[in-house]
Formats: C-alpha cells, sequence, structure tokens
C-alpha cells in the first residue's frame, strides 16, 4: 500500500496511536483534551492538537473535521498525511497549520453550542432544495424496508440523547485560546465524506453568501456554485463545529473539502446501496484520493492566506 493510502486508519485508536508517534518522531508539541465520555469498549477518547510551521505566523490554516463516526477518520488520516505523506513540505514559511486530530466513533465530534452561545448563532438558516430533500426521503424509506428499521421508537427521544457530543464546548475555547491565540488571518478546512462521485471532491463555503469570507473562499478555491446543493452544511453549518468562530481578532474562511463515497444516481437506482452504507471506504484508490483532495485543498487555503497580505 501507497503512503498516501497508509495514512488511514479504521479504528480510532489506531489513528490516535499512529498521529502521537508521528508527531513524537518529528518533535512536534501535542496538547491532549479527554473526553468526557468513553468508548464502547470503556476506552477513553482524546482530542490531540499540534501545531506545524513557524510559531512567529501570524496566518494560519486548521485542519479539523467535524464528522462523526467512521467518516471522523478521514480528517485522522488527512492529519496524518500531512506529517508522513509529504505535507509538511507544503507549508510556506509564513503560514502555519494546525491539525485538530479528533474522532468520535459514537456521535458528533463537536457540540451544538446553547442558545444565545453559538459562533454562527447569527448565520442564515439551513437552505434545502427539494432535489435533496426528495433523495434523502427515498434512500431512508429504503433503509427502513431493508432493515426493519422503526422510526416510532426514536419519539420523544432527542438529538442529544442518541448521539451526544465528545466534547463540551469548553474544549473549542481551549484550543482557540490556545493554539488560534495572536493570529489575524485564519482558514478553517473541515474535511468530510459524501454522497459523490468515488474519490471526487468538492470544495465549498460555509460562511453565508454576501460576506468577506464567502468572498474569499470563492476567489481562494474552485468552488462551483452549484456544490451548495449537494453538500451538506454547505454555507450554513459551523465549519469544524464553530471553531473559527470563536476567535473574534481575526479574519476567517471556513470551507468544507467534501470527498464523495459513491455515486447518488447509482444509490437511487439500487445499484450502490451497499456501499452506500459505508461512509469510510476500504479501497486504497479512494484513499489516495482523499488525502491527495485534503492535500490540495491546503495549498489552496495556503496561497489564499500568502495573497491577503
Amino acid at each position: 500500500m501507497s503512503q498516501e493510502a497508509n495514512c488511514f486508519s479504521d479504528d480510532v485508536e489506531r489513528a490516535r496511536e499512529r498521529f502521537l508517534i508521528a508527531c513524537d518522531r518529528i518533535g512536534l508539541r501535542v496538547t491532549s483534551y479527554r473526553s468526557r465520555l468513553t468508548q464502547r469498549n470503556g476506552h477513553p477518547m482524546y482530542c490531540d492538537v499540534t501545531r506545524l510551521g513557524s510559531p512567529e505566523a501570524k496566518r494560519a490554516v486548521v485542519l479539523c473535521s467535524a464528522a462523526a463516526g467512521p467518516a471522523g477518520l478521514l480528517g485522522c488520516g488527512g492529519a496524518l498525511g500531512v506529517i508522513t505523506a509529504g505535507g509538511i513540505q507544503d507549508i510556506p514559511k509564513e503560514v502555519g497549520l494546525i491539525l485538530v486530530h479528533a474522532a468520535n466513533p459514537g456521535g458528533p465530534v463537536w457540540p451544538y453550542f446553547a442558545d444565545g452561545d453559538s459562533p454562527a448563532a447569527d448565520g442564515p438558516a439551513p437552505a434545502w432544495s427539494d432535489g435533496v430533500l426528495a433523495a434523502a426521503e427515498k434512500r431512508f424509506s429504503d433503509f427502513q424496508q431493508e432493515s426493519g428499521f422503526d422510526w416510532t421508537k426514536l419519539a420523544g427521544q432527542t438529538l442529544a440523547s442518541m448521539s451526544p457530543p465528545a466534547w463540551d464546548g469548553d474544549v473549542l475555547r481551549e484550543i482557540a485560546a490556545d493554539r488560534l491565540k495572536g493570529l489575524n488571518q485564519i482558514c478553517v478546512v473541515d474535511p468530510r465524506t459524501g454522497p459523490g462521485q468515488f474519490g471526487a471532491y468538492e470544495t465549498v463555503s460555509c460562511d453565508p453568501k454576501g460576506s468577506a469570507a464567502r468572498d474569499r473562499a470563492d476567489s481562494w478555491f474552485a468552488i462551483d456554485p452549484a456544490a451548495e446543493d449537494r453538500v451538506q452544511g454547505a454555507g450554513n453549518t459551523p465549519c469544524a463545529g464553530g471553531l473559527g468562530g470563536l476567535v473574534k481578532t481575526a479574519r476567517v474562511t471556513n470551507v468544507i473539502v467534501e470527498i464523495g463515497t459513491y455515486s447518488m444516481a447509482g444509490v437511487l437506482s439500487g445499484g450502490d446501496r451497499k456501499d452506500a452504507m459505508r461512509s469510510f471506504p476500504s479501497s486504497a484508490d479512494w484513499r489516495v484520493s482523499a488525502w491527495r483532495a485534503m492535500r490540495e485543498t491546503l495549498r489552496r487555503a495556503y496561497q489564499g492566506l500568502m495573497r491577503e497580505g
């Protein structure tokens, strides 16, 4: 297996072990935050954060995935790939890179903030297209029939009770205070998997239309306006759980890079439904494509920050 494909792991503990070993080998200081929850096997979970590049740099990219379950391992693979698959050499001397290494097998990596406490409290309401809603309804209906799933059993339960967050908002604040303090420009990159062409990727803005951050994202990345209807969270979801929104003294640009795991057309026609249930493909070809997508997005982020001066 190539080094690019080998930067991915298939479980949380292995991903963390490999990341910490890689950081130790090149002398990176890691700050670890223990989750108040545990894995199903009773073992603890940790969020590990480190920084590469010049410590004096006032511009930085933050790689931090907010994905839950196996999809969260995508961000872990990207973080390890930076260290072991050539990503370090891409970092300009004027820009820092902050890696937030976290994966939660049971629920969302980052919390939903309480009312009035959300970094994106003033953001726009989600804009769902009819096509996205119809496709989601069709897929859920198929899943119910094939699995015997009874949605009525969920009546009266909150989302939080079904999938509690691994870390509370204080962890985000500590990361922002410890690692993002003193920066004047930040680009947050949130890698996720999604229902797109196998191995292909889309980069979309998390910031509202008409904002300066949205304009920056449009100029830095090869953004397809039509992708907003396809990528979950585009334009309305806090990137990386709202981490960038906690930094009030910096210009923050937030983007999602979504890497396709299956063809939507194939799923709706019934051909790829089994593959669609896998949010983190084991194919070496897919993993190589996933790392290259994240690496290219990071490069564009560096270049964008450099152009800002």
